[in-house]
């Protein structure tokens, strides 16, 4: 850490637009990387994209160089590179790794540069404003915009703001919080430039092509598709909320506390076992496997109290904003495990009826309608209670 306090302000920030233009004097190119002075920039590109595959949220200054040219240039070198990958879970990834390593720089930082990143950068309505209350050192206030903006993101009771000091319509935090709010906004910010380099095509020399493939070989295996083993677990059963959670996880987005909850309870109740649950998991920018896993063992029912958890109601998914279009593509369910049983239902009796007219009749479609529970019974997912039709 000691080497990268060192570093100038903007080879700490890369992401900053007076880095990219300080940058620019050096007179870079992408044709400039076929020259092996360069290596060195190459290597730092490489290192962080791997850094951020392999760590996510817990990278740290270990890699960092104490060339000031290679760390700025490495930065906008890696973005181009993840582009022409084009994989957007990586991308996220990255964009967190990135956001990670800058919180802990900024925790180093004096008030003035914290200041000068949230005012000028991120346009947020931040003040300084020393206050001692109840214990805590308050170091800024925020405005209440900016302040819910980040905050609403984060589920812990002392982020809720019934539980924050608010005076005069700003909102005391201390330098840690300002901090935190902030990585946020950096990690949106990392992810447009990743994004606006997206689909522009470019021709490479040798040297970044050879990185390139280096990258892609060293790319940790578990970052794949989801699919789910059980025939009737497939996505086209699960409610439309459901289905949604699934796609953000895919596309690499972080969900909230309750969000991933109500989808590995959900998972968890019909049928689809943890291993499959966590390589569902495993897209999150900030995927931790042994918290994870805990989590989701925890929820089967399989650690802790060794209860099986439920899905949330309906009624509660909607107050934390996660039910679609106000339940109207659902029939009235109050669960979202009721819409998974019907679909089921439905598709094993439109299976049914197909193989009836092909005259394919037989004890395999009568029985997987009966289920366990006998003739004319309904089939649902082990373990999950009947309390929710």
């Amino acid at each position: 850490m000691e080497t990268a306090r060192k570093l100038p302000i903007l080879a700490k920030y890369p992401f900053l637009p007076e880095s990219r233009e300080y940058l620019a004097k050096y007179g870079l190119a992408i044709e400039s990387f076929e020259d092996p002075a360069y290596s060195r920039i190459i290597e730092r590109a490489k290192t962080r994209i791997l850094d951020a595959a392999n760590y996510g949220d817990n990278v740290g200054p270990w890699n960092v160089s104490d060339d000031e040219l290679v760390e700025l240039a490495s930065f906008p070198l890696s973005v181009l590179m993840l582009a022409l990958i084009g994989d957007k879970r990586l991308a996220r990834r990255f964009a967190l790794a990135e956001s990670s390593l800058a919180v802990k720089f900024l925790e180093e930082e004096d008030e003035e540069v914290v200041l000068k990143i949230a005012r000028e950068i991120f346009g947020m309505d931040v003040r300084i404003e020393k206050k001692m209350i109840g214990g805590i050192e308050y170091d800024y206030s925020l405005g209440l915009k900016d302040y819910l903006r980040g905050a609403l993101l984060f589920n812990k009771p002392e982020w809720k703001l019934v539980n924050r000091i608010v005076e005069r319509g700003r909102v005391l935090v201390t330098s840690h919080e300002l901090i935190r709010l902030m990585k946020d906004r950096i990690m949106d910010h990392v992810l447009n430039l990743v994004d606006r380099s997206w689909g522009k095509p470019v021709k490479l020399p040798r040297p970044l092509e050879d990185a390139l493939e280096e990258i892609r070989g060293k790319l940790p295996s578990g970052m794949v598709e989801f699919e789910v083993s059980s025939e009737l677990g497939g996505p086209e059963t699960w409610p439309p909320c459901m289905k949604i959670l699934r796609e953000k996880l895919l596309a690499g987005e972080n969900l909230s506390h309750f969000a991933n909850f109500a989808l590995a309870s959900f998972l968890i109740n019909i049928g689809v076992n943890p291993e499959e649950v966590l390589g569902l998991y495993a897209n999150r920018p900030d995927f931790d496997a042994r918290v994870a896993r805990y989590q989701v063992e925890h929820i089967a029912g399989l650690k802790g109290s060794r209860t099986k958890y439920t899905t949330p109601n309906c009624g509660t998914m909607r107050t934390n904003g996660l039910c679609v279009k106000n339940g109207e593509l659902c029939g009235g369910v109050k669960n979202p495990l009721t819409y998974y049983r019907r679909a089921v239902r439905r598709r094993l009796k439109l299976d049914k009826d197909k193989a009836e007219v092909g005259g394919e009749r037989g004890e395999a479609g009568g029985e997987a309608m009966r289920g366990d529970g006998g003739e004319g019974g309904d089939t649902y997912p082990e373990g999950a209670s009947n309390n929710n039709r």
